[in-house]
C-alpha cells in the first residue's frame, strides 16, 4: 500500500480495531482484577495492559511492518513448522478451546442466570447455548448480512449502552 490513508479511512480502521478486539473480558475482567489486586492495583493495571493491549498491537504492528498477509505467513519467517503449529495452537486456542465457550456462558451468566433457579442453571445454560450457537451459525452463513449487524446495529448499540453504563457509574 503506497498511499496514505484519509481521515475518514483512519476512522473506519480504528472502529474495526476496537470491534475486533474489545470484548467482554475487557469490560468485565478488569473490574474483577482491580477487585482482587487490592493495594496491587498498579502492577495488576500495568500487566493487564501489556498483555491486553500491548501484545496484541505488537502483533498489529508486526504484520503491518513485514508486510505480512497474516498470521501463517509472519509466523513462516521463523519457520514453516512452527507457523503450522503456532496458527493451530493460537486459532484453537483462540477458537473452539476457550473463546467460543465463553461467549455463550458470558451472555447466559450476565443476561439469563439471575433469572433461572440455581437448581435449573445447567439446563437453562444447555438450552441458552444451543439457540445462541443456532443464531451465530445463521449468522454465520449469511457473511454479507454480519457486517450489516455488527457494524451497523450491535457495534453502535454496544458504544451507547457502554456510555450509558459508565456516565451512570460517574455519577453515581
Amino acid at each position: 500500500m503506497d498511499r496514505k490513508l484519509t481521515k475518514k479511512e483512519y476512522i473506519i480502521l480504528a472502529s474495526m480495531m476496537f470491534g475486533l478486539f474489545f470484548g467482554a473480558g475487557n469490560l468485565i475482567f478488569p473490574i474483577h482484577m482491580g477487585e482482587l489486586a487490592g493495594r496491587n492495583f498498579l502492577p495488576a493495571v500495568i500487566g493487564f495492559c501489556i498483555t491486553g493491549v500491548g501484545l496484541p498491537l505488537l502483533g498489529i504492528t508486526a504484520i503491518g511492518i513485514t508486510k505480512s498477509n497474516g498470521l501463517f505467513d509472519l509466523s513462516h519467517l521463523v519457520s514453516k513448522k512452527f507457523a503450522y503449529f503456532f496458527t493451530c495452537a493460537l486459532y484453537l486456542t483462540i477458537g473452539p478451546l476457550f473463546a467460543i465457550p465463553r461467549t455463550a456462558t458470558v451472555s447466559f451468566q450476565v443476561g439469563i442466570a439471575s433469572f433461572v433457579p440455581k437448581s435449573n442453571q445447567s439446563l437453562a445454560l444447555f438450552i441458552f447455548s444451543l439457540l445462541f450457537f443456532a443464531f451465530v451459525l445463521y449468522f454465520s452463513l449469511k457473511p454479507s448480512g454480519i457486517m450489516t449487524w455488527v457494524g451497523i446495529i450491535l457495534n453502535p448499540a454496544f458504544l451507547i449502552f457502554l456510555g450509558i453504563l459508565i456516565a451512570a457509574v460517574v455519577f453515581n
